[in-house]
């Protein structure tokens, strides 16, 4: 009889706001996601929390009249148990590749602050661009990317050429996956390299819009499409909470332009703005890295441009590492920026589906400001494009000048080649002479004077020497025009299959075939005629 086994129910979830709560409409990070991420990351020394440097910009309208406010804590704890705030943005070290010290933290972190399990789990794979965009069943919306960037300095030599140099690390560099490859010795090896740059910049950023039960917003399922607006994006019920993790420093001191120039009702109307904020600042990140690798490459491609005076100099002027290392940058680059454009595109879709046809001032101004932002990110992608067609036409020139000049040294040996043989054969006829007069068949005389007497075999010498270099010349003759045919593909196809005129190589092996024949035919006669005799001789 087959036994059957219960498993025991799920506990029902409560419901909220007057919903009930989906199991599979859970955003924030499980336990699962937290326990692979601390055993990616953490030293297996290191089992306690250690203090965040936490920076906070916060807004509210009940406290000092709506105008922004700067905190710094280092417990995570503290900030979690502060007072709701319309309007918080949270400064947290970076989440990729952390400080071994701030993992278990971080972990404390995404727990309490319910960050997406799926932005966590980003973090663990190697990706260079993500958007998400999700409604809990509590009616929490949660909107994130991440955004990989080139992050290059160049030096400040005063004397030489600006190269590109490793930018020193901080709380905001990376070293991007593909570049783990590198490990001991080799990643020196590999920074020690012209013009290279293994920095990256891979902040991950997470707005989330949080209701109360009585706030009309949280009983809004979706925008209302009869009327093509949201009936309400926010409200006074509501509170928005950027959380911005490995973001560079310059993004801090936006905010803290920020809070010199809006007031909580301002970030209220729309806090979608914040992200564009955050954009704006990658943008400007990215489109200084484009600018620096081209004023560097700018300096190669006149330099370059210069050696038509001087192509001999190529073999030493021209930097192939570097130059490569400046077509990788730009190619990252090049990725990097399109990766922000789809992340751009999916947030203006995103913003554009939340507040609907007819947004209201405050958010039109956001899309707009998205639009606009668009158009900087296609120019950087432009000028990035041009400037990898500038470093290939540059890399085509530098071989060209290269080629020159190897070309320049062979000639420079094919003109002392061309004066060892005019040498040669300025004392040839002396060497000839000597080497006559040096043989046995002219000899002196015993007696004074000492006359020169030519031996009667002295016609031997010509009668050797003449048919010999004849001989030598035809061979050479037959070789040149041999080599000069097959350079011109003049040369004919003969019945063995190859090409030229030189058949006369195979005389001596066909010459030996014939006499083999000869001898085997030879013997088959003699051993006939053997038989022959036997045959006839008496019995």
């Amino acid at each position: 009889m087959a036994s059957s086994q219960s498993q025991k129910r799920p506990d029902p979830i409560p419901s909220q706001n007057g919903r009930r709560r989906n199991r599979l409409m859970t955003v924030a990070v499980d336990e699962h996601t937290l326990e692979e991420f601390t055993t990616e990351y953490r030293h297996p020394s290191n089992t306690s929390e250690h203090d965040l440097d936490l920076h906070i910009f916060e807004w509210d309208k009940n406290v000092d009249g709506g105008v922004g406010r700067y905190q710094h804590y280092k417990s995570v704890d503290d900030i979690y148990t502060l007072e709701k705030r319309q309007i918080r943005v949270i400064f947290a070290p970076r989440h990729i590749a952390p400080d071994p010290r701030d993992v278990n933290s971080l972990a404390h972190f995404f727990h309490k602050f319910a960050v997406p399990r799926a932005f966590v789990a980003e973090s663990l794979r190697a990706i260079s661009q993500s958007f998400g965009a999700q409604t809990d069943s509590c009616g929490t919306e949660y909107t994130w990317f991440h955004v990989l960037a080139k992050d290059v300095a160049i030096s400040n030599a005063k004397k030489g050429r600006r190269r590109i140099v490793q930018t020193p690390e901080d709380s905001s560099t990376t070293a991007a996956p593909g570049d783990r490859q590198y490990s001991g010795d080799g990643v020196g090896r590999a920074k020690g390299r012209s013009q290279a740059n293994f920095s990256w910049v891979k902040p991950g950023f997470v707005l989330k819009i949080e209701h109360d039960e009585a706030s009309p917003a949280s009983k809004t399922d979706s925008p209302n499409n009869s009327t093509g607006s949201i009936n309400t994006l926010v409200d006074s019920g509501s509170y928005a909470t950027l959380l911005c993790f490995g973001a560079p420093r310059t993004f801090e001191r936006r905010f803290q332009n920020l809070q010199r120039t809006a007031t909580s009702d301002d970030l209220m109307e729309d806090p979608y703005y914040l992200l564009e904020l955050v954009l704006d600042g990658m943008w400007q990140l990215m489109d200084n890295a484009g600018w620096l690798v081209s004023e560097v490459f700018g300096e190669i491609e006149g330099n370059t441009l210069d050696l038509a005076d001087s192509p001999a100099k190529a073999n030493k002027e021209v930097d192939f590492p570097g130059l490569h290392n400046l077509a990788k940058h730009a190619i990252y680059m090049r990725e990097n920026i399109d990766s922000a454009m789809y992340t751009l595109e999916c947030l203006y879709a995103r913003h554009k589906y939340m507040t609907g046809d007819n947004p209201k001032p405050a958010q039109l101004f956001t899309r707009q400001a998205l639009d606009y932002r668009k158009t900087m990110f296609y120019s950087t992608q432009r000028r990035l494009s041009s400037l990898e067609k500038r470093m290939e036409n540059i890399l085509q020139l530098s071989f060209h000048w290269v080629t020159q000049s190897d070309s320049l040294i062979m000639l420079s040996e094919s003109l002392s080649m061309k004066a060892i043989a005019v040498a040669t054969l300025v004392f040839m006829p002396l060497g000839t002479v000597a080497a006559i007069f040096g043989t046995q068949l002219i000899s002196l005389e015993d007696d004074p004077p000492h006359h020169a007497r030519v031996s009667q075999d002295f016609w031997l010498l010509w009668v050797i020497s003449v048919p010999l270099t004849l001989f030598v010349i035809m061979v050479w003759r037959v070789w040149y025009h041999d080599k000069r045919a097959q350079l011109k593909g003049k040369a004919r196809i003969r019945e063995d299959g190859e090409r030229g005129y030189m058949g006369w190589k195979r005389v001596g092996e066909k010459g030996f075939i014939k006499l083999e024949d000869l001898r085997r035919r030879l013997q088959a006669s003699e051993g006939k005629l053997e038989r022959e005799e036997r045959e006839m001789a008496p019995v």
